[in-house]
Formats: C-alpha cells, structure tokens, sequence
C-alpha cells in the first residue's frame, strides 16, 4: 500500500487578530499571516502573541502540538511505533522541529478584490520524504538481513524498535542538513473580517499546512507501517520491515 505524509490541521481558526491604530489593515493583516506560519513552524511567537493577544505559554503549546502531530504522521508513515517511548519519543519530536524549521515562504502584500481582501502566500514544499527515500530503501533492507541472521533475537521489543527507529531518524536528521524543494505553490487565503477583528478559514489553514512537506512522488519502494514483533518470536517473516 503506497502511503503519503498526511496534513497537520492548525489549531488556528478560533484564534484572531485584533485591528488596532498601529499600521493600514491591509498592514496588519499581511503580519498576520506571517506571525501565524512562525508560530505554527518556527516557534516564534512574539509577533503572534502581539497580534492576537494571546499569552506566551498558549503559543509555545501551539508550536508544540504542531510539532507533536507532524512527530505522530511521521511515526506512522515509517512503521515506527515510538511516540510513547520516553526515549525516542521526544527525540522525534525534535526531529519534526528540525523539519520545519526548513520552511520556506513568502507572504505578499495584502490585495483587496471585490471589498475582500486576500493574501498570497508563496509555499516551497520540503521535499525530505523524497530526497531521503533512497537511503530509508537501503537502510530497511539492511535492517532486515541482521534481523534475518538473528542479530535481534536478544532483543526485547523496545530494543529492537528504538534500534530501528534510530537508524531512521538519523536519516531524517542528516537529510535535514541538505534537503531540497518541490517548485513553490500558491495559497491565496481571504481574510474575514469582524467588528473589530479578522481570521482565516479553517479551509485556508488547512490549504497551507497541505503544502509545507511535500508528499511521496509515485515508487514502487514506499513504507510500510507493520509493527515489528518480538525478534525473540519464531517468525521471521513478521518482524522484517517491508517496502511496497
């Protein structure tokens, strides 16, 4: 079964900027956009905290549960089963902060059509999922002969995940230090305005998270999400890692 990183759903929509005498709207609302996406992916929240008037613990758990779930797609796009791993667990969670913190982008100037305003947001998709699938192919087939030779069989199942999942995530991170991008993307998000403040859509968060990882291109070579058996069990078939 071919699989592809799923979306991350912002936990944004509910949380809103407030116009205030200081700069055009059109000003504000292009700050906005762009405290919103430091926020989600960077973990820098001053001028998010400025705008929309939340306090500083909120938005470092904003950055957190984003990071968290980017950690959980990964965890079951690889197989891994270690988010609970109070070992690696963490460990993946920075990896996903190393991962974001590689976005790229660019918020425009704010445009008003029709009495709507928008915002263009210009997206480079990280393409670490690609530019590390080689390695990842490589890595599991590796994996599998020392599982096939016995090399585990006195491992208990903790071991024998935390082994695996540390051979994949020091992939992530190396793949981090040289990834690449897909050819950049354009959001454009309608800012919807109240009395006194402004937001954007669920839908339009959603259109910009879709676009931060860029997904699987088509292989015939994809990871599988089995969870590894105990490598003490007499069933070698279960516990090599697959492809495809």
């Amino acid at each position: 079964m071919k699989k592809k990183i799923c979306g991350i759903l912002l936990m944004l929509v509910m949380i809103m900027g407030s116009l205030t005498g200081c700069g055009s709207k059109e000003s504000q609302f292009q700050s906005y956009i762009q405290s919103l996406i430091t926020a989600n992916y960077l973990g820098t929240s001053d001028e998010y905290i400025k705008t929309t008037g939340v306090n500083q613990a909120d938005a470092e758990a904003l950055y957190l549960q984003n990071a968290t779930r980017l950690a959980n797609n990964l965890n079951a796009y690889y197989g891994l089963d270690i988010t609970n791993d109070p070992e690696m667990g963490p460990r993946l969670i920075e990896v996903s902060k190393l991962i974001y913190s590689k976005i790229r982008y660019e918020v425009s100037p704010t445009r008003m059509s029709n009495g709507i305003y928008y915002v263009d947001i210009t997206i480079y998709p990280i393409n670490i999922l690609n530019d590390t699938h080689d390695a990842s192919v490589a890595y599991v087939g590796e994996f599998n002969k020392k599982v096939s030779a016995g090399e585990y069989n006195s491992y208990t199942k903790e071991e024998y995940r935390r082994e695996f999942a540390s051979g994949i995530l020091n992939i992530l991170e190396e793949g981090a230090k040289n990834l690449t991008y897909r050819d950049p993307q354009v959001v454009t998000v309608r800012i919807i305005e109240g009395k006194n403040t402004f937001y954007i859509s669920d839908d339009d968060l959603r259109a910009i998270d879709a676009l931060v990882i860029a997904t699987v291109q088509d292989s015939t070579d994809t990871p599988g999400t089995d969870t590894p058996s105990d490598p003490g069990e007499d069933n070698t078939e279960t516990t090599e890692r697959s492809w495809g």
